[in-house]
């Protein structure tokens, strides 16, 4: 039984989830699939030497409902899952709304943050392949850290390409990558085509997620002894996420509470979709549930993309993903919350903003990390960057409550700031930080190529 001990509500490690969910399996409508260069829709075939064959059937199997957690995988997560929820009552008493705020905290694990959740399951997949290593792509500490520990924790050799650090030759989470003995390359990086085409036409300075995936997977389409591993966008990644809106839903309903509204910040949009998804059925089978995805003003590939095929990386070297997008081609410019950075949102959750079960809204910087610093004075939790841009349309949507008299019950989850050297508000509080805007040059040269497409 769910513990309600003041303001927290907390799950034995007993009632954690045994099973992901796979909302594909229970909506009214198909997502389109990933297409091949041939084509035609990616086969099991196709994707064999990259990823384990479990996570294949994750990724192509929409008709089962649920996959199984595996007990090494269960053992681990017991480490910091399940991961407590927080009645937010003193933001309540600040906001003086009548919503209930209720948020999970998703910051207990060895990464700091929900990577870990999909990380762990990637790399033990991949140890029974036999393979000896997993290479990846990134932009900072928390998906190092993630793959780093994963891999340590069966045995395996780590790689991961993270976006450089403007003006040096160090990569974003450089530091962390050696506490876990992982091998971090700056991207654009001299040792791959698309890291070598990246550096001569645009500079050192030219990186992004997606071209640091880039390099990690033409890095394991040519080296058999690894694998490819991918922190979030692709259907298995979601549904390795789903752990945490299952655990959520346990904990509300220990308090018979039910949302009537899920929020939360996206980049590529999986760690979204894994808390939304089990509250989905619900509103397919008409209760008024409504879903709002908050992304970065500077990279607003919902509220200002296109619904295109894509590649997930720079280079156009993965396969072509059904989504939102800005374009592969889009340079989105630098912000803190790096890990928004990415240029299209995951198939499942872009099919869901097409049929117009989620909305979603784009903050700038300034905005957001001031209500991070109203949600921290109150509650006590020095958020990560992404997570104040969750909690400033929190803010907003209580203050709706508060002015409609509605007594609204609000689900959203937070992740905290992992360095312990600086604070992710000292730039707001030295009063230097600034907005930052789409590079509309990029923008508009990367929409070209879907002119007339849609």
């Amino acid at each position: 039984m769910a513990t309600i001990a003041g303001n927290r509500i907390s799950l034995t490690p007993r009632e954690m989830p045994a099973r992901w969910y796979n909302l594909e399996a229970d909506l009214p409508f198909r997502v389109p699939p990933m297409i091949s260069p041939s084509g035609y829709p990616i086969t099991a075939r196709e994707l064999e030497p990259l990823f384990p064959h479990q996570i294949i059937e994750h990724e192509l199997n929409g008709r089962s409902r649920t996959f199984n957690i595996p007990n090494e995988v269960r053992a681990a997560y017991q480490h910091w899952r399940p991961t407590p929820m927080f009645r937010a009552a003193a933001l309540e008493r600040e906001l003086k709304t009548p919503a209930r705020l209720f948020y999970k905290f998703e910051g207990g694990s060895p990464s700091g943050s929900y990577e870990s959740n999909t990380a762990i399951p990637q790399a033990f997949f991949t140890r029974q392949t036999g393979a000896a290593g997993i290479v990846t792509g990134g932009a900072g500490g928390v998906w190092i850290s993630a793959i780093g520990h994963a891999a340590a924790l069966f045995g395996l050799k780590s790689k991961v390409y993270s976006v450089r650090k403007p003006g040096t030759e160090q990569a974003w989470g450089e530091a962390f990558g050696r506490v876990w003995g992982v091998d971090v390359q700056a991207s654009p990086s001299e040792n791959t085509r698309a890291g070598r085409h990246q550096l001569s036409k645009h500079g050192p300075d030219s990186g992004s997620i997606a071209t640091a995936l880039a390099e990690a997977y033409e890095e394991a389409t040519l080296n058999p002894d690894v694998k490819f591993a991918i922190p979030t966008l692709m259907g298995h990644t979601l549904i390795h996420q789903t752990i945490v809106g299952l655990e959520a839903q346990r904990q509300l309903a220990s308090v018979d509470e039910a949302p009537d509204y899920v929020i939360g910040s996206i980049g590529a949009g999986s760690h979204f979709g894994g808390l939304i998804a089990p509250f989905v059925p619900a509103r397919i089978q008409g209760r008024n549930i409504r879903f709002i995805a908050v992304e970065e003003a500077s990279t607003p590939s919902l509220t200002r993309g296109v619904y295109a095929e894509e590649s997930a990386d720079a280079a156009g070297l993965m396969p072509q993903v059904p989504m939102y997008t800005l374009g592969r081609e889009y340079a989105p410019p630098g912000v803190l919350a790096g890990a928004m950075r990415y240029h299209g949102v995951a198939p499942i959750v872009s099919a869901l903003y097409r049929e117009k079960y989620i909305s979603a809204v784009a903050y700038g910087q300034i905005e957001s990390f001031s209500a991070g610093l109203m949600f921290t004075r109150a509650e006590g939790i020095v958020l990560s960057p992404r997570a104040m841009y969750t909690v400033k349309e929190v803010i907003e949507q209580a203050l709706r409550s508060k002015a409609s008299g509605t007594e609204d019950t609000i689900l959203f989850t937070v992740t905290p700031a992992v360095s312990t050297e600086t604070t992710p508000y000292d730039s707001l509080l030295d009063g230097v930080l600034h907005d930052e805007k789409p590079e509309e040059a990029s923008l508009k040269k990367s929409l070209r190529r879907f002119i007339g497409r849609n």
